[in-house]
């Protein structure tokens, strides 16, 4: 099913060409994946080497996965700064947090230039506190900001909160100004209409059905086998697939919905730009609206597989999406009878930092990898792209040498402890919230049970 944002991306897109592959071919360079690393990988390695031959392989279409599937955040790393930080050292670690609040600000100049109507509107994010409960969630990222120089929040008093949030449920928060919005969709057709421009060859309905893992490496599809000096992949959720990294990531769906177009109402709550809003839930609420004047809610907290393939299951209607609509109702009521335009669910990450990680195949240096965006992959895919090409290349810069660039970081725990016990965890993550906004004392017991969460397990606490 596609979702809503590629069905108004290829309703503007008007009639536009796929074309899978037909036959073996050879290519410098093979990029599996279409998604926005994927393609932020292929047009930095055009950058650095105009005449290098670069293929990319896309199972669905561009956009059709995570991509077009996602809350249309563009955020930076300035709220995961104290694992960035513990990982990365503080020279390195504050240099990629300020890369992170760069690479924003040079995906808008970047559609501009190339004329890619993503809907970039760079309004900031408003991080909240939606309960007594949550109040200073972010402490300890801005102290950790504080101590390596960098100051990207300002604290706001609960009234400027409320009010700029257009709810009374927000009583308290703190305001990133380098964030912003866009429509994800249209963000990634863009990409892709530009890669092929720059001579990018894309063969989307080919899935990559099996990875030769050897001293010249090779992606094989039903329609041939791409052989390649490097191959990058770019799988995000769909490396869970592969057995290198069943324990290092954890594909999770996430809700979403958008309501029909409803100006009248967003300008009478106070909502009249396209500034991002999330909470400090376990079970996150994040929200923002559209330039033509819908509210588009997601909420964290989605089922996630068990062991096995993750093929094409959370790329349909949201099951939760009652559960959305009733969140998005609690905190605006105006909006409790706003009609529902689309739900809709996709694949999202988690890792046991938090964080993605990049680097090699171990023993098969010719293939190399970047994934695990726990849910923050929009704007920082952007440097995923950087760090890919120049490990493509063997470049030695700070891109392909930095914390992040040491593969996974951390592993979960095997089947079936991780499904089970993470069913568990999720529960007790969706009760200690429900307490909280009832300001009730969770359990003991499911404190500790939401205490084991992976970083960004749950959402909106563990930073």
């Amino acid at each position: 099913m596609r979702s809503f944002w590629l069905q108004q991306a290829l309703a503007d897109e008007g009639e536009t060409e796929v074309t899978p592959l037909s036959g073996d071919l050879t290519t410098d360079v093979c990029i599996v994946g279409g998604g926005f690393t994927g393609l932020w990988t292929a047009l930095r390695l055009k950058a650095l080497e105009p005449a290098l031959d670069v293929t990319i392989i896309e199972g669905d279409i561009c956009g059709g996965g995570a991509s077009g599937r996602n809350g249309g955040f563009c955020m930076t790393w300035m709220s995961k700064a104290p694992t960035m930080l513990k990982l990365c050292g503080a020279q390195d670690g504050a240099r990629l947090l300020r890369a992170s609040e760069d690479g924003v600000r040079e995906i808008g100049e970047f559609c501009a230039a190339h004329g890619i109507d993503s809907h970039f509107c760079h309004d900031g994010w408003l991080w909240t506190a939606s309960n007594q409960a949550q109040m200073d969630a972010w402490t300890d990222s801005v102290e950790a900001l504080d101590k390596v120089g960098l100051h990207p929040f300002e604290a706001l008093s609960a009234y400027e909160v409320a009010r700029r949030s257009g709810s009374a449920r927000n009583i308290g928060g703190v305001f990133e100004k380098g964030i912003a919005t866009v429509q994800p969709a249209a963000l990634a057709r863009g990409l892709r209409r530009v890669a092929l421009d720059q001579g990018i060859r894309i063969h989307e309905q080919t899935p990559m059905t099996g990875l030769q893992r050897t001293s010249k490496p090779a992606v094989e599809t039903a329609a041939g086998t791409v052989r390649a000096t490097t191959v990058v992949l770019a799988l995000n959720a769909w490396a869970h697939e592969l057995p290198e990294f069943r324990r290092t990531v954890l594909p999770i769906a996430a809700d979403g919905l958008a309501t029909e177009p409803v100006p009248e109402r967003l300008a009478e709550i106070g909502l009249e730009d396209a500034m991002a809003i999330s909470d400090s839930r376990m079970l996150v609420n994040y929200y923002r609206t559209t330039r033509d004047g819908r509210m588009v809610w997601g909420k964290g907290g989605g089922a996630f597989p068990f062991a096995g393939r993750l093929g094409d299951r959370f790329n349909d209607i949201s099951p939760r999406g009652n559960v959305v609509q009733a969140e998005m109702a609690r905190f605006y009521p105006a909006l409790a009878d706003a009609p529902i335009a689309a739900t809709w669910r996709g694949p999202a990450t988690r890792t046991a930092t938090g964080l993605p990680f990049f680097g090699r195949m171990a023993g098969c240096p010719g293939i190399v990898y970047g994934h695990g965006y726990t849910g923050n992959g929009v704007g920082p895919s952007y440097l995923g792209g950087r760090i890919l090409a120049s490990l493509a290349l063997g470049l030695k810069d700070e891109w392909s040498d930095n914390g992040l660039a040491r593969g996974p970081r951390g592993s979960l725990p095997p089947e079936p402890i991780r499904y089970i016990g993470g069913r568990l965890v999720q529960a007790a993550a969706s009760r200690v919230d429900r307490a909280e906004d009832d300001n009730r004392a969770p359990s003991w017991l499911d404190t500790k049970l939401a205490g084991l969460a992976p970083a960004g397990l749950a959402g909106g606490k563990k930073k």
